[in-house]
């Protein structure tokens, strides 16, 4: 199993090698990023499936366009995840469909092995709340969200894959919980896991 990464300086050195043709380089940046990549993915089409082909396609492109990338400001993630954004828009233009569906089980993807069955259930049952109630968000809100919790990016690096500065996000990212935490507890239905969002 390839080692994890730890610091932005050592993901700049892969970056870096990665960039001048190294091939452990690409799979060591593949497997530093393909969980929040995939996370996000599948949160935003909710179909764990086709998150693992648009992950892949993320990752495709990366090695593609790799040396077309430069450092200004931004971390490399904020490079993946605007990679990610723009393939799911192709994904459900394609599709015709709305950028929001039922999870339908991708919240098994959230949960590790030993997590009882109870516990996952009740995890699906509050995500599709919160996926229900994110349709009343606008969509800079829905996408805030999404990279902050599902793709557990920071504020600066969802700014930098949205391409707003760091207050916008933080604005949009409390309007957005503020909303969500009212439709939920209209509906008398606010899933623990909203309350671990706003933590």
């Amino acid at each position: 199993m390839l080692a994890k990464i730890g610091p932005q300086n050592e993901v700049s050195d892969l970056v870096m090698k990665a960039q001048e043709g190294d091939q452990s380089s690409f799979a060591l940046l593949y497997e530093r990023f393909f969980d929040q990549i995939f996370r996000y993915v599948s949160f935003k089409t909710g179909s764990p499936t086709e998150a693992e082909d648009i992950t892949g396609e993320v990752f495709v492109r990366m090695i593609e366009s790799i040396h077309r990338f430069k450092w200004q400001g931004h971390p490399f993630s904020s490079w993946l995840f605007r990679i990610a954004h723009n393939l799911i828009v192709d994904y459900f233009r394609k599709k015709g469909k709305k950028a929001l569906v039922p999870l339908e089980g991708s919240a098994d993807n959230l949960q590790s092995d030993q997590v009882d069955v109870d516990r996952r259930i009740d995890l699906e049952l509050a995500m599709d709340e919160i996926r229900r109630a994110m349709e009343g968000l606008t969509e800079l809100q829905r996408e805030v969200i999404s990279m902050r919790f599902a793709g557990g990016l920071s504020v600066a690096e969802t700014a930098r894959a949205i391409g707003k500065k760091d207050n916008a996000i933080k604005a949009l990212q409390h309007a957005g919980l503020k909303k969500l935490r009212m439709t939920l507890a209209a509906e008398d239905s606010l899933p623990v896991l909203l309350h671990q969002l706003e933590g």
